[in-house]
């Protein structure tokens, strides 16, 4: 920004040159502090000429500048260059109008590279700023998953919980909770969960006293060591801290798929059983990697960092029959029979009469393709073009049962997409129909007493209420209020609108009531 500094050290001069001598002489000899005291009333009326020679200065904003710097923060933060990435993003805000979307998305790249520093109370302020300046609200759950975990980082225990369950709260309202980038927030949420309900996070960088930190003090994520403004070696390597110690809870193994789920009030944790537990069963807890959710590899390997190799049942099975679930149920079907494929690199037809073969890779690049329609039939929605994105979404419905198993996740999450664009419409029995069939893949792939079936059931109530369909309404109410309780515990946020919901339609006229 140009300021018109030559201007105003005249306007100053002469300003000064007006005052009479002996006051001219005081103000010379008096110390700064009461200097300023004196100052104050006697320049009051320059602000008013400040701001006419400020308002002649241009601000030197450029779009481009901005969208350039942005981009350029992008490539340094793909190359793990984050203190340049920093640099860039300050830039690339500095060029925003303020309260502007692109601000806020400034904010918040910079908050990702202040996270890779190890600068987690400066990655807070960002976040925040990101938030007041209108961060776009679909994007909001990455950010505050981002939040969560420098809460954790800082100890801060009961905050990051608190966070979490707003992250968890805000992906079932939003109604999209299969598609990729979600599994991959979800994975992410659990993990974090996990973190805190065993009582520890790694120890937060130590913080240097002045220009040493904010200057120099620049930490590389994945080293051990680093060296300091000061030159000194400080040992960064993360710690385990126990925060809590939950002494009946440490006494429960590890499963990949658990009888049990445990939720945390404060300092309080509950243990409730997911499954009826006969009598002299052991009950088994999981530690975060579960069968519905990754395939056996992908949990070992996870669960390395307790030092065990996991023998559950679940792994046990898979490992021995060869056969994963969960890449059984999204596996691709033949587009010429519909019958399976198998195969690894070259995907052969099942259906021996019809011998159809392609790469897996081609199909791969269909399902990709796939998805990318997908997210712009969403851009139309949010775009407020409902009923382009219904065409686009049939549209690729079509193509995806010509290629995908009828089980695999894409269909459920194709049927998701279309229950939100019809409830945005108001068309509340479609949108039902929809996500009733989501449903039932969900039901498939996670056990009809999971927590996934449990925010899909919580969608269905809000759409039979919305719709008045009273019976229907209150049916979905009680199981989505059954498995919601085991797994978030009677007093959550959704247990509670579910009540509110039930209460709402049982004090409806009883005439009501009969005719649905």
């Amino acid at each position: 920004m140009a300021l018109p500094v030559e201007e105003w050290r005249r306007s100053a001069a002469r300003c000064w040159a007006a005052l009479e001598p002996a006051l001219r002489e005081r103000l010379a000899a008096a110390p700064l502090g009461e200097a300023l005291r004196m100052g104050c009333g006697l320049f009051g009326p320059e602000e008013a000429a400040l701001q006419r020679l400020c308002r002649r200065a241009r601000t030197g904003k450029e779009p481009a500048a901005a969208r350039f710097y942005r981009e350029e923060g992008n490539r340094q933060f793909g190359r793990c260059c984050y203190r340049d990435a920093v640099r860039l993003y300050s830039q690339a805000a500095a060029h925003e109008p303020p309260r502007s979307p692109e601000v806020a998305l400034c904010f918040a790249n910079r908050s990702a590279a202040l996270f890779h520093l190890g600068h987690f109370e400066v990655c807070l302020e960002d976040i925040a700023r990101a938030e007041s300046h209108g961060y776009p609200d679909r994007l909001l759950p990455k950010v505050l998953l981002r939040k969560a975990e420098c809460l954790l980082r800082l100890g801060r225990l009961q905050d990051a919980t608190d966070t979490l369950t707003a992250v968890e709260n805000k992906m079932a309202v939003d109604g999209i909770m299969t598609s990729p980038i979600h599994r991959m927030l979800l994975k992410k949420l659990s993990q974090l969960k996990t973190e805190i309900h065993e009582g520890s996070c790694p120890e937060p960088a130590r913080e240097a006293d002045g220009d040493v930190q904010r200057e120099s003090e620049i930490w590389e994520e994945n080293g051990s060591i680093s060296e300091s403004g000061d030159g000194a070696v400080v040992n960064k390597k993360p710690v385990r801290l126990a925060t809590a110690f939950f002494p009946v809870l440490s006494l429960l193994n590890h499963s990949c798929s658990p009888n049990i789920s445990v939720s945390f009030s404060g300092t309080a944790a509950t243990v409730r059983a997911s499954q009826p537990i006969p009598s002299g069963q052991e009950i088994f807890h999981c530690y975060g990697p579960h069968r519905c959710r990754m395939r056996v590899a992908e949990r070992q390997q996870l669960l390395s960092q307790y030092f065990f190799e996991c023998r559950c049942q679940a792994c046990l099975d898979e490992l021995e029959s060869d056969v994963e679930s969960v890449s059984v149920r999204n596996s691709f079907c033949c587009p010429s029979c519909q019958a399976s494929m198998q195969g690894e690199e070259m995907l052969c037809c099942s259906n021996e009469a019809c011998a159809f073969s392609v790469s897996r890779e081609r199909l791969s690049q269909r399902l990709l393709d796939l998805q990318q329609q997908m997210e712009k039939a969403l851009e139309l929605l949010r775009d407020s073009k409902a009923d382009e994105a219904i065409k686009m979404l049939l549209k690729c419905q079509i193509d995806a049962r010509n290629f995908l198993s009828p089980e695999h996740l894409l269909m459920g999450e194709l049927e998701d997409h279309l229950a939100q664009v019809y409830a945005t419409l108001g068309k509340w029995q479609e949108a039902a129909r929809h996500l009733g069939r989501s449903i039932q893949l969900v039901e498939m792939h996670h056990g009809p007493s999971s927590v996934e079936m449990g925010h899909e059931l919580f969608k269905l109530a809000q759409i039979l209420f919305n719709g008045f369909a009273v019976s229907e309404a209150l049916s979905t109410i009680q199981r989505a209020e059954e498995i919601l309780s085991v797994h978030c515990g009677p007093q959550s946020t959704q247990i509670q609108e579910l009540q509110e919901m039930k209460t709402c339609l049982l004090e409806l006229p009883r005439s009501i009531l009969q005719r649905t």
